[in-house]
């Protein structure tokens, strides 16, 4: 009798389990009702799209400055490795700033 009895304690609690998500289920769906009412797909839609457009119109600007900023930093790499060239020509053909100036004296001029 006293398994019969926790059997039917048992069967009563998961009514109502079930009970409590039917009711929890009947407000969800009341709710998700208002929301459809309320929500205006099209524009919703109409927004997302717009937002794609500009989203990707950035993306592009980025890339872009980004490249940009690519191309003046490789610039200067470009200006040292010159000097570097000019240097390297210029001693091969056997020409020297340094030889050419002449040496200041060392005493102050009166």
């Amino acid at each position: 009798m006293r398994s019969h009895l926790q059997g039917v304690a048992l069967k009563l609690q998961t009514v109502k389990s079930h009970q409590a998500m039917a009711e929890a289920m009947k407000s969800t769906a009341v709710a998700m009702k208002k929301m459809n009412k309320a929500v205006d797909v099209p524009t919703i839609a109409k927004m997302m799209a717009e937002f794609e457009r500009e989203n990707a119109r950035t993306e592009l600007m980025q890339e872009t400055m980004g490249d940009a900023i690519d191309d003046a930093l490789e610039e200067e790499d470009t200006a040292e490795e010159e000097d570097r060239i000019v240097g390297q020509v210029l001693d091969e053909i056997g020409i020297s700033f340094g030889e050419e100036l002449p040496q200041a004296s060392q005493g102050m001029a009166s």
